[in-house]
Protein backbone atom coordinates (compact mmCIF):
# COMPACT_ATOMS: atom_id res chain seq x y z
CA UNK A 1 0.00 0.00 0.00
CA UNK A 2 2.84 2.31 0.94
CA UNK A 3 4.40 2.07 -2.45
CA UNK A 4 1.13 2.25 -4.78
CA UNK A 5 0.93 5.97 -2.82
CA UNK A 6 4.31 6.97 -3.46
CA UNK A 7 4.12 6.15 -6.60
CA UNK A 8 1.06 8.03 -7.15
CA UNK A 9 2.60 11.04 -5.41
CA UNK A 10 5.97 10.89 -7.72
CA UNK A 11 3.57 10.44 -10.73
CA UNK A 12 1.48 13.29 -9.56
CA UNK A 13 4.58 15.52 -8.81
CA UNK A 14 5.82 14.64 -12.16
CA UNK A 15 2.36 15.55 -14.02
CA UNK A 16 2.19 18.94 -11.94
CA UNK A 17 6.27 19.44 -13.05
CA UNK A 18 5.24 18.63 -16.51
CA UNK A 19 2.11 20.78 -17.09
CA UNK A 20 4.66 23.67 -15.38
CA UNK A 21 7.41 23.23 -17.49
CA UNK A 22 5.02 23.07 -20.43
CA UNK A 23 3.12 26.33 -19.74
CA UNK A 24 6.95 28.10 -18.92
CA UNK A 25 7.76 26.72 -22.73
CA UNK A 26 4.68 27.99 -24.25
CA UNK A 27 5.11 31.35 -22.90
CA UNK A 28 9.33 31.70 -23.57
CA UNK A 29 7.49 30.58 -26.77
CA UNK A 30 4.72 32.88 -27.45
CA UNK A 31 7.38 35.80 -26.15
CA UNK A 32 9.99 35.12 -28.46
CA UNK A 33 6.95 35.40 -31.18
CA UNK A 34 6.15 38.89 -29.95
CA UNK A 35 10.16 40.09 -30.33
CA UNK A 36 9.62 38.50 -34.06
CA UNK A 37 6.68 40.27 -34.29
CA UNK A 38 8.39 43.68 -33.01
CA UNK A 39 11.57 43.46 -35.53
CA UNK A 40 8.82 42.51 -38.41
CA UNK A 41 6.99 45.98 -37.60
CA UNK A 42 10.19 47.81 -37.84
CA UNK A 43 10.86 45.76 -41.43
CA UNK A 44 6.89 46.62 -42.23
CA UNK A 45 6.42 42.90 -42.96
CA UNK A 46 2.19 42.77 -42.19
CA UNK A 47 2.08 39.51 -42.92
CA UNK A 48 4.65 38.15 -40.62
CA UNK A 49 3.66 40.78 -37.90
CA UNK A 50 -0.14 39.16 -38.29
CA UNK A 51 1.47 35.51 -37.92
CA UNK A 52 3.76 35.90 -34.44
CA UNK A 53 1.11 38.33 -33.06
CA UNK A 54 -1.39 35.91 -33.04
CA UNK A 55 0.83 33.16 -31.65
CA UNK A 56 1.24 35.44 -29.05
CA UNK A 57 -2.54 36.24 -28.27
CA UNK A 58 -3.14 32.14 -28.20
CA UNK A 59 -1.30 32.31 -24.98
CA UNK A 60 -2.16 35.51 -24.18
CA UNK A 61 -4.94 36.89 -25.12
CA UNK A 62 -5.72 39.49 -22.38
CA UNK A 63 -2.86 41.57 -23.73
CA UNK A 64 -5.15 44.41 -25.79
CA UNK A 65 -1.99 45.88 -26.71
CA UNK A 66 -1.30 43.46 -28.71
CA UNK A 67 -4.68 42.77 -30.00
CA UNK A 68 -4.37 46.40 -31.33
CA UNK A 69 -1.48 45.76 -33.09
CA UNK A 70 -2.79 42.77 -34.62
CA UNK A 71 -5.96 44.16 -36.15
CA UNK A 72 -3.53 46.92 -37.45
CA UNK A 73 -1.32 44.40 -38.96
CA UNK A 74 -4.67 42.73 -40.58
CA UNK A 75 -5.44 46.31 -42.46
CA UNK A 76 -2.07 46.49 -43.81
CA UNK A 77 -1.24 43.69 -44.66
CA UNK A 78 -1.62 44.43 -48.63
CA UNK A 79 -1.06 40.10 -49.52
CA UNK A 80 -4.78 40.05 -48.31
CA UNK A 81 -8.46 40.49 -49.43
CA UNK A 82 -9.16 44.21 -48.57
CA UNK A 83 -12.59 43.30 -47.57
CA UNK A 84 -11.65 40.45 -45.32
CA UNK A 85 -8.92 41.95 -43.70
CA UNK A 86 -10.89 44.78 -42.78
CA UNK A 87 -13.51 42.53 -41.32
CA UNK A 88 -10.56 40.21 -39.39
CA UNK A 89 -9.29 43.69 -37.94
CA UNK A 90 -12.67 44.77 -36.68
CA UNK A 91 -13.01 40.99 -35.20
CA UNK A 92 -9.74 41.44 -33.05
CA UNK A 93 -10.68 45.32 -32.15
CA UNK A 94 -14.13 43.95 -30.39
CA UNK A 95 -12.12 41.56 -28.45
CA UNK A 96 -11.09 44.41 -26.37
CA UNK A 97 -13.41 45.12 -23.38
CA UNK A 98 -14.70 48.72 -22.59
CA UNK A 99 -13.03 48.42 -19.15
CA UNK A 100 -9.91 48.01 -20.97
CA UNK A 101 -7.45 51.26 -21.18
CA UNK A 102 -7.32 50.21 -25.08
CA UNK A 103 -10.99 50.48 -25.60
CA UNK A 104 -11.15 53.91 -26.77
CA UNK A 105 -8.07 53.57 -29.43
CA UNK A 106 -10.08 50.33 -30.58
CA UNK A 107 -13.20 52.52 -30.96
CA UNK A 108 -11.31 54.81 -33.04
CA UNK A 109 -9.50 52.30 -35.13
CA UNK A 110 -12.92 50.54 -35.75
CA UNK A 111 -14.82 54.03 -36.86
CA UNK A 112 -11.76 54.63 -39.13
CA UNK A 113 -12.08 51.45 -40.76
CA UNK A 114 -16.07 51.23 -40.98
CA UNK A 115 -15.71 55.58 -42.80
CA UNK A 116 -12.58 55.20 -44.81
CA UNK A 117 -12.51 51.70 -45.89
CA UNK A 118 -15.90 50.30 -45.51
CA UNK A 119 -17.61 53.71 -46.59
CA UNK A 120 -19.98 53.56 -43.87
CA UNK A 121 -20.38 56.83 -41.72
CA UNK A 122 -23.14 56.13 -39.66
CA UNK A 123 -21.70 53.46 -38.33
CA UNK A 124 -18.53 54.96 -37.98
CA UNK A 125 -20.40 58.14 -35.91
CA UNK A 126 -22.11 55.43 -33.91
CA UNK A 127 -18.82 54.26 -32.73
CA UNK A 128 -17.39 57.98 -31.86
CA UNK A 129 -20.11 59.21 -30.36
CA UNK A 130 -20.35 55.81 -28.07
CA UNK A 131 -16.84 56.66 -27.12
CA UNK A 132 -16.71 60.43 -26.79
CA UNK A 133 -19.47 59.73 -24.36
CA UNK A 134 -17.21 58.54 -21.90
CA UNK A 135 -13.66 59.91 -23.08
CA UNK A 136 -14.99 63.20 -24.52
CA UNK A 137 -11.45 64.80 -24.84
CA UNK A 138 -9.91 62.20 -27.00
CA UNK A 139 -8.05 63.83 -29.52
CA UNK A 140 -7.86 60.93 -31.89
CA UNK A 141 -11.88 60.49 -31.76
CA UNK A 142 -12.60 64.05 -32.14
CA UNK A 143 -10.24 64.60 -34.90
CA UNK A 144 -12.00 61.92 -36.65
CA UNK A 145 -15.10 62.92 -36.10
CA UNK A 146 -14.32 66.52 -37.34
CA UNK A 147 -13.50 64.97 -40.60
CA UNK A 148 -16.69 62.98 -40.80
CA UNK A 149 -18.94 65.89 -40.48
CA UNK A 150 -17.05 67.80 -43.12
CA UNK A 151 -17.64 64.39 -45.37
CA UNK A 152 -21.08 64.25 -44.85
CA UNK A 153 -22.07 67.74 -45.17
CA UNK A 154 -22.02 68.55 -41.88
CA UNK A 155 -19.23 70.58 -41.36
CA UNK A 156 -21.35 72.93 -39.27
CA UNK A 157 -21.60 70.88 -36.18
CA UNK A 158 -17.66 69.96 -35.52
CA UNK A 159 -16.69 73.25 -33.98
CA UNK A 160 -16.43 71.41 -30.57
CA UNK A 161 -14.24 68.78 -31.64
CA UNK A 162 -11.66 71.21 -33.63
CA UNK A 163 -11.80 73.08 -30.74
CA UNK A 164 -10.57 69.85 -28.60
CA UNK A 165 -8.34 69.00 -30.79
CA UNK A 166 -6.44 72.30 -31.28
CA UNK A 167 -6.19 72.56 -27.61
CA UNK A 168 -3.97 69.33 -27.63
CA UNK A 169 -2.14 69.82 -30.89
CA UNK A 170 1.62 71.49 -30.46
CA UNK A 171 2.40 74.57 -31.02
CA UNK A 172 4.19 73.85 -34.14
CA UNK A 173 1.05 71.64 -35.42
CA UNK A 174 -1.11 74.14 -35.06
CA UNK A 175 -0.90 76.39 -38.10
CA UNK A 176 -2.04 73.39 -39.86
CA UNK A 177 -4.91 72.47 -37.82
CA UNK A 178 -6.03 76.22 -38.12
CA UNK A 179 -5.68 75.76 -41.85
CA UNK A 180 -7.63 72.05 -42.09
CA UNK A 181 -10.07 74.59 -39.78
CA UNK A 182 -10.64 77.16 -42.21
CA UNK A 183 -11.12 74.90 -45.31
CA UNK A 184 -13.81 73.26 -43.15
CA UNK A 185 -15.39 76.79 -42.49
CA UNK A 186 -15.37 78.06 -45.71
CA UNK A 187 -14.41 75.13 -48.51
CA UNK A 188 -16.15 72.15 -46.64
CA UNK A 189 -17.14 69.82 -49.59
CA UNK A 190 -13.34 69.84 -51.24
CA UNK A 191 -11.46 70.38 -47.24
CA UNK A 192 -10.26 67.02 -47.38
CA UNK A 193 -8.40 65.86 -50.61
CA UNK A 194 -6.15 63.21 -49.35
CA UNK A 195 -9.18 61.72 -47.82
CA UNK A 196 -11.20 61.75 -51.04
CA UNK A 197 -8.51 60.21 -52.50
CA UNK A 198 -7.75 57.23 -50.16
CA UNK A 199 -11.56 56.15 -50.36
CA UNK A 200 -10.88 56.45 -54.80
CA UNK A 201 -13.36 59.75 -55.00
CA UNK A 202 -11.04 61.53 -56.73
CA UNK A 203 -7.96 61.33 -58.73
CA UNK A 204 -5.11 64.21 -58.07
CA UNK A 205 -5.17 64.61 -61.94
CA UNK A 206 -8.72 66.09 -61.85
CA UNK A 207 -9.97 69.38 -61.12
CA UNK A 208 -11.82 69.49 -57.07
CA UNK A 209 -15.56 70.07 -57.41
CA UNK A 210 -18.99 69.34 -56.42
CA UNK A 211 -19.29 66.79 -58.38
CA UNK A 212 -16.81 64.39 -56.09
CA UNK A 213 -18.97 65.29 -52.88
CA UNK A 214 -21.67 64.12 -54.75
CA UNK A 215 -19.77 60.86 -55.26
CA UNK A 216 -18.99 60.37 -52.35
CA UNK A 217 -22.24 61.01 -50.44
CA UNK A 218 -23.94 58.93 -53.21
CA UNK A 219 -21.53 55.98 -52.15
CA UNK A 220 -21.93 56.43 -48.40
CA UNK A 221 -25.92 55.69 -49.11
CA UNK A 222 -25.27 52.64 -51.29
CA UNK A 223 -22.99 51.17 -48.83
CA UNK A 224 -25.45 52.22 -45.32
CA UNK A 225 -29.22 52.35 -47.85
CA UNK A 226 -30.69 52.73 -44.29
CA UNK A 227 -29.31 55.10 -43.23
CA UNK A 228 -31.75 58.57 -42.83
CA UNK A 229 -28.36 60.56 -42.38
CA UNK A 230 -26.80 59.09 -45.79
CA UNK A 231 -29.96 59.69 -47.94
CA UNK A 232 -29.88 62.85 -46.30
CA UNK A 233 -26.79 64.54 -47.17
CA UNK A 234 -27.43 63.02 -51.31
CA UNK A 235 -30.66 65.15 -50.90
CA UNK A 236 -28.97 68.04 -49.03
CA UNK A 237 -26.54 68.41 -51.74
CA UNK A 238 -29.10 68.73 -54.68
CA UNK A 239 -31.11 71.29 -52.65
CA UNK A 240 -28.08 73.85 -52.26
CA UNK A 241 -27.38 73.27 -56.09
CA UNK A 242 -30.97 74.37 -56.32
CA UNK A 243 -32.92 71.46 -57.30
CA UNK A 244 -35.47 71.76 -54.50
CA UNK A 245 -37.44 68.83 -57.17
CA UNK A 246 -35.06 66.25 -57.35
CA UNK A 247 -33.84 66.34 -53.31
CA UNK A 248 -37.40 66.82 -52.19
CA UNK A 249 -38.02 63.43 -53.99
CA UNK A 250 -34.87 61.93 -52.92
CA UNK A 251 -36.28 62.38 -49.41
CA UNK A 252 -39.46 61.00 -49.82
CA UNK A 253 -38.19 57.89 -51.42
CA UNK A 254 -36.34 57.57 -47.96
CA UNK A 255 -39.30 57.56 -45.94
CA UNK A 256 -40.11 54.19 -46.83
CA UNK A 257 -36.28 52.86 -47.29
CA UNK A 258 -35.13 54.12 -44.13
CA UNK A 259 -34.49 53.27 -40.31
CA UNK A 260 -36.88 56.07 -38.67
CA UNK A 261 -35.55 58.98 -40.40
CA UNK A 262 -38.51 61.34 -38.76
CA UNK A 263 -36.22 60.95 -35.69
CA UNK A 264 -32.99 61.98 -37.39
CA UNK A 265 -32.82 66.02 -36.81
CA UNK A 266 -30.70 66.31 -39.88
CA UNK A 267 -32.67 64.17 -42.09
CA UNK A 268 -36.13 66.41 -40.85
CA UNK A 269 -33.71 70.15 -40.92
CA UNK A 270 -32.95 69.13 -44.77
CA UNK A 271 -37.16 67.96 -45.19
CA UNK A 272 -38.17 71.12 -43.66
CA UNK A 273 -35.82 73.25 -45.89
CA UNK A 274 -37.04 71.91 -48.85
CA UNK A 275 -40.64 71.65 -47.87
CA UNK A 276 -40.04 75.35 -47.82
CA UNK A 277 -38.48 76.06 -50.82
CA UNK A 278 -41.40 74.58 -52.68
CA UNK A 279 -43.78 76.59 -50.78
CA UNK A 280 -45.47 73.62 -49.20
CA UNK A 281 -45.60 75.78 -46.13
CA UNK A 282 -48.00 73.60 -43.99
CA UNK A 283 -46.28 70.59 -44.86
CA UNK A 284 -43.20 72.40 -43.26
CA UNK A 285 -44.82 73.29 -40.53
CA UNK A 286 -46.20 70.03 -39.88
CA UNK A 287 -42.25 68.34 -39.38
CA UNK A 288 -41.41 71.39 -37.61
CA UNK A 289 -43.81 71.18 -35.03
CA UNK A 290 -42.78 67.19 -34.99
CA UNK A 291 -39.02 68.20 -34.50
CA UNK A 292 -37.19 65.12 -32.64
CA UNK A 293 -34.80 65.26 -29.99
CA UNK A 294 -33.99 68.31 -28.48
CA UNK A 295 -35.19 71.50 -29.78
CA UNK A 296 -31.89 73.89 -29.81
CA UNK A 297 -28.91 74.15 -31.59
CA UNK A 298 -27.92 75.71 -35.12
CA UNK A 299 -30.53 73.65 -37.58
CA UNK A 300 -33.37 73.87 -35.39
CA UNK A 301 -33.25 77.66 -34.44
CA UNK A 302 -32.80 78.76 -38.04
CA UNK A 303 -35.61 77.22 -39.31
CA UNK A 304 -37.72 78.50 -36.27
CA UNK A 305 -36.75 81.73 -37.06
CA UNK A 306 -37.32 81.67 -41.09
CA UNK A 307 -40.87 80.06 -40.65
CA UNK A 308 -41.80 82.57 -37.49
CA UNK A 309 -41.12 85.15 -40.10
CA UNK A 310 -42.28 84.03 -43.57
CA UNK A 311 -44.95 81.81 -42.19
CA UNK A 312 -46.69 82.16 -39.06
CA UNK A 313 -45.14 86.16 -39.13
CA UNK A 314 -44.42 86.34 -35.51
CA UNK A 315 -41.70 88.78 -36.28
CA UNK A 316 -41.27 89.08 -32.55
CA UNK A 317 -40.07 85.54 -31.91
CA UNK A 318 -38.38 85.60 -35.69
CA UNK A 319 -35.95 88.68 -34.65
CA UNK A 320 -35.13 86.53 -31.10
CA UNK A 321 -34.32 83.69 -33.27
CA UNK A 322 -32.64 85.25 -36.04
CA UNK A 323 -30.22 86.92 -33.55
CA UNK A 324 -29.74 83.79 -31.66
CA UNK A 325 -28.48 82.16 -35.02
CA UNK A 326 -26.03 85.04 -36.16
CA UNK A 327 -24.56 84.84 -32.96
CA UNK A 328 -22.83 81.06 -33.44
CA UNK A 329 -21.27 79.56 -36.37
CA UNK A 330 -21.71 79.29 -39.21
CA UNK A 331 -24.61 82.42 -38.85
CA UNK A 332 -22.00 84.53 -38.08
CA UNK A 333 -20.80 84.29 -41.92
CA UNK A 334 -24.11 83.68 -43.51
CA UNK A 335 -24.54 86.60 -44.88
CA UNK A 336 -28.26 85.17 -46.22
CA UNK A 337 -29.64 84.61 -43.29
CA UNK A 338 -28.41 88.40 -41.92
CA UNK A 339 -30.31 90.12 -44.71
CA UNK A 340 -33.41 88.06 -43.46
CA UNK A 341 -33.01 89.41 -40.23
CA UNK A 342 -32.79 93.31 -41.52
CA UNK A 343 -36.02 92.40 -43.64
CA UNK A 344 -37.72 90.98 -40.84
CA UNK A 345 -36.90 94.27 -38.73
CA UNK A 346 -38.47 95.99 -41.27
CA UNK A 347 -41.65 94.06 -40.98
CA UNK A 348 -41.46 94.73 -37.11
CA UNK A 349 -41.10 98.37 -37.80
CA UNK A 350 -37.47 98.90 -36.39
CA UNK A 351 -36.10 100.38 -39.88
CA UNK A 352 -33.04 101.91 -37.99
CA UNK A 353 -31.54 98.63 -36.16
CA UNK A 354 -32.64 97.23 -40.06
CA UNK A 355 -30.46 99.37 -42.06
CA UNK A 356 -27.13 98.12 -39.26
CA UNK A 357 -28.03 94.77 -39.85
CA UNK A 358 -27.75 95.21 -43.64
CA UNK A 359 -24.77 96.97 -43.49
CA UNK A 360 -23.16 94.30 -41.34
CA UNK A 361 -24.62 91.58 -43.92
CA UNK A 362 -22.92 93.32 -47.14
CA UNK A 363 -19.70 93.51 -44.91
CA UNK A 364 -19.96 89.45 -44.18
CA UNK A 365 -21.15 88.99 -48.12
CA UNK A 366 -17.93 90.91 -49.54
CA UNK A 367 -15.81 88.79 -46.95
CA UNK A 368 -17.42 85.85 -48.62
CA UNK A 369 -15.63 86.94 -52.53
CA UNK A 370 -13.96 84.66 -53.94
CA UNK A 371 -11.20 87.53 -54.62
CA UNK A 372 -10.92 87.22 -50.92
CA UNK A 373 -10.45 84.11 -50.16
CA UNK A 374 -8.35 83.37 -53.22
CA UNK A 375 -5.33 84.81 -52.01
CA UNK A 376 -5.53 83.31 -48.40
CA UNK A 377 -5.61 79.56 -49.86
CA UNK A 378 -2.42 80.76 -51.75
CA UNK A 379 -0.96 81.58 -48.78
CA UNK A 380 -2.03 78.67 -46.50
CA UNK A 381 0.37 76.31 -48.61
CA UNK A 382 2.82 77.58 -45.97
CA UNK A 383 0.33 78.60 -42.80
CA UNK A 384 3.32 79.01 -40.49
CA UNK A 385 4.65 82.22 -42.35
CA UNK A 386 3.66 85.58 -40.58
CA UNK A 387 2.20 87.19 -43.48
CA UNK A 388 0.10 84.90 -43.52
CA UNK A 389 -0.98 84.79 -39.41
CA UNK A 390 -1.43 88.57 -39.89
CA UNK A 391 -3.77 88.25 -42.78
CA UNK A 392 -5.70 85.79 -41.27
CA UNK A 393 -6.20 87.41 -38.10
CA UNK A 394 -7.26 90.50 -39.94
CA UNK A 395 -9.72 88.21 -41.92
CA UNK A 396 -11.55 86.42 -38.80
CA UNK A 397 -11.52 89.80 -37.37
CA UNK A 398 -13.33 91.86 -39.65
CA UNK A 399 -15.92 88.43 -39.30
CA UNK A 400 -16.06 88.83 -36.10
CA UNK A 401 -14.76 85.50 -34.90
CA UNK A 402 -12.72 86.36 -31.85
CA UNK A 403 -11.36 82.50 -31.47
CA UNK A 404 -10.15 81.91 -34.67
CA UNK A 405 -8.73 85.55 -34.88
CA UNK A 406 -7.19 85.10 -31.29
CA UNK A 407 -5.47 81.80 -32.24
CA UNK A 408 -3.82 82.94 -35.23
CA UNK A 409 -2.95 86.09 -33.85
CA UNK A 410 -0.95 83.58 -31.21
CA UNK A 411 0.82 82.14 -34.09
CA UNK A 412 2.87 85.72 -34.75
CA UNK A 413 4.46 85.14 -30.96
CA UNK A 414 5.43 81.87 -31.49
CA UNK A 415 9.08 81.25 -31.61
Amino acid sequence: MKISVWTFVALAILCVGGYFGYLLMTQHSARQAMQRAESAVRHRNWTSVRIELSKYLDVFPQDDAARLHLAEAYFKDATMNPERAVSLAIEQMRFIPHTSPHWPAACVQEARMHLFARLQPHRAELLLREMLATDPDNVDGNYVLWKLYDLTGRSHLAEPNFRRVLAATPAAQRPLRLREWYLSQFYPATANPELDQLMGFYDPSEKRSAVTELRRLEAFREREPTSALNHAAVARWYSLEGDPKTSLKLLQQALDETDAPLQDPFFVATLIQVLFDLGEFDNAMKYFRAWPGERSGYEYVRLSAILADEVERDYERAIRHYQQVISVWPGQADWRIQYRLARCLIKNGDDSSAESTRQKAKKIELLMEEDVHAPLRRLLATPDQLEICGQMTQFYEQLGLEFEANQWRDLTHVE
